[in-house]
Order: C-alpha cells, then structure tokens, then sequence
C-alpha cells in the first residue's frame, strides 16, 4: 500500500508540474495585453487578434485537460492514502505495548469531519510516525515533539489546501488582462506549493514504512 501510495503521489507531482507549465504558458500570452505596447497596424493588430485568440483556446483545453487528469489522480491517491494509514495504524496493534491513541477506523474518519481534521489528521499521522518510529514501545506519546518533516508537510498542506480556492475565485472573478495576469502569477506559485506539499507526503509515506517493516 506504501509503494502504491507513492505511485500515484508522483503522478500528483507530474501532473501537478504540467499545470505549473501550462500556467506559464497562459502567462507568456497574457504578457503583451498586460504591457503598455505601441498600437499596431490594423491589419497587424486583426493577424495577431487570431493568432492570441488560437493561441488561448489551445491553452485552455490543454489547461482544462491537465485539471481534469489532476483531479482524477488526488481523488485515487487519497483513497489509497486512507487505506495505507488504515492499515499502517492497524499494524501498530501488533507490536510494543499493542497500544494506540485512536483506533484504526477513527484514524481514517477524522479525515472526513471538517474543522476537526486540521487538528485530529495531523494527531494521527504524529501518533503513528512516533510509534512506528519505536515500536510502539510506550503508551502515549502526546508529550513527544513531532518531527520536523511531519510538520513541514503538513504546514505546506494547508497552505495548498488554503491557497487553492483562492487562486480559482481570483480566476473566475479576473475580468481584465492585469487580474487575469494576477491570477496565473497566484496559480504558479500555488503550483510550486503543490509541489512541495507532494515532494514532503512522498517522504512521509516512505520514511513510516521504512519504519514499520522493521517491526519483528
């Protein structure tokens, strides 16, 4: 399930570049509607008119097909997500003090309740990284830092998580060139964020299960 789950997370990341690059397409055509440029000729002026108006209409399908394919691609790896920390949670049963803070069922339920699981998701993914870590060798672990990695991928998940629905009303709202220059420039760095958010839950995964199949 680990391995799946880092499968598709590189897809995420893939398709998640590919959006970086299509955004920076929309840029480059963007550009000279944003620049205060020299009016030109008319007959100049109607040529490029067509070839912009082209120009944009391959984007936006490209865009459209790429946003697509990112959907289809978070929706398959969350599911597995869950059913990896379902299982990697139940593993904890069997090792240490057989102990665990949350039973494996609620670990993946919290992901469902909204407000709740800014706070209970991340408990749960501290929980099992600090008893798969020593083998679930006590019987809580609240009072133990978490580890840096942990909270870099989960900061950098709720600003993606947070920054998201903002670049998308920005884009639906942007009516001229400058709003819509904005938009893209959000969305790009929204991307890059994606991506690290990505890069961080793929070292996540790995460094648990790298943990867990040393249990005896």
């Amino acid at each position: 399930m680990a391995q799946w789950t880092t499968y598709l997370l590189f897809a995420c990341l893939a398709l998640e570049a590919g959006t970086i690059a299509s955004r920076l397409s929309e840029r480059a055509l963007i550009a000279p509607a944003v620049a205060d440029a020299q009016p030109l000729p008319d007959d100049v002026a109607a040529s490029d008119a067509r070839w912009r108006a082209d120009a944009e209409k391959r984007a936006d399908a490209r865009s459209r097909a790429i946003g697509t394919l990112n959907l289809v691609a978070l929706a398959c790896t969350a599911v597995l997500w869950l059913v990896w920390l379902h299982r990697a949670y139940t593993n904890l049963v069997f090792v240490g003090s057989k102990r665990v803070r949350f039973s494996p069922t609620w670990a993946v339920g919290y992901w469902f309740i909204p407000f709740v699981n800014l706070v209970r998701a991340y408990q749960v993914m501290k929980d099992l990284w600090l008893r798969s870590e020593s083998r679930n060798d006590r019987d809580g672990y609240d009072d133990l830092p978490a580890p840096v990695l942990l909270r870099g991928w989960w900061g950098m998940s709720l600003a993606w998580a947070g920054l998201e629905p903002v670049f998308t009303s920005l884009a639906r709202d942007a009516r001229t060139a400058e709003q819509l220059s904005d938009a893209t420039h959000l969305g790009i760095a929204v991307g890059a964020v994606g991506i690290v958010a990505t890069v961080l839950a793929i070292r996540v995964v790995r460094e648990i299960d790298r943990r867990q199949r040393l249990f005896d």
